[in-house]
């Protein structure tokens, strides 16, 4: 679902909601290339569930304001003048984690865990929401010859420093029968979206 609205000259809003749902029963890679065999190869129903790309909502938002303005003061009208804001939200539901047991469970040489506990669906876990702001401001310093336009640009990535968790620790341990032992939380493992970053520059644009 789009939205999209522009208020006046130098005032424009967009919005985008996605609601979807990913199933598959494909081995569990986050790539393009993979060469993981599946868990049964009698039958691919057994590994049949939630995609590891399964995402099921997003929201992204994005403005950008550049107002005009007159003024009668020479010196302030310029300054209220050639600025432009941009602004960028996305808000997401967390990446899916499969829940794996801390033995292997087949009985195969594979000391990795890379099994399910018995009773446990695929990617039945979900990491935290994804909440990120980015921001960028541009400043036209002057123009030449009506085409030649130097710009200072500032822009921040993350703006909040919002830690984005992308990976959660899902081993559990379980008993003979392969049953997961215990209630388990699922503390965060790691995380791979970029913190806050600050760029400040300077373009000439023609």
């Amino acid at each position: 679902m789009n939205f999209q609205h522009r208020w006046s000259r130098g005032y424009l809003i967009s919005a985008s909601y996605t609601w979807s749902h990913s199933i598959s029963d494909a081995p569990d890679v986050n790539s393009f290339e993979q060469n993981l065999a599946i868990e049964d190869p009698t039958s691919r129903l057994r590994d049949r569930g939630n995609s590891i790309v399964n995402r099921p909502q997003a929201l992204t938002i994005s403005s950008v304001i550049a107002p005009e303005v007159k003024l009668d003061n020479r010196f302030l009208n310029r300054l209220a003048n050639d600025n432009e804001l941009a602004i960028l939200g996305n808000i997401s539901s967390g990446d899916q984690q499969n829940i794996t047991a801390n033995a292997p469970l087949n009985g195969d040489s594979s000391t990795a865990s890379v099994q399910r506990p018995l009773f446990i669906g695929r990617d039945t876990v979900r990491g935290p929401n994804i909440y990120q702001i980015d921001m960028r401001y541009t400043r036209t310093i002057f123009t030449l010859w009506e085409r030649v336009r130097p710009k200072f640009l500032a822009e921040a990535n993350n703006v909040f420093n919002h830690r984005n968790i992308t990976s959660l620790n899902a081993v559990v341990p379980v008993n003979a029968a392969g049953a997961a032992t215990l209630p388990t939380i699922f503390p965060p493992l790691s995380t791979v979206l970029e913190g806050r970053i600050i760029q400040l520059g300077v373009r000439v644009d023609w």
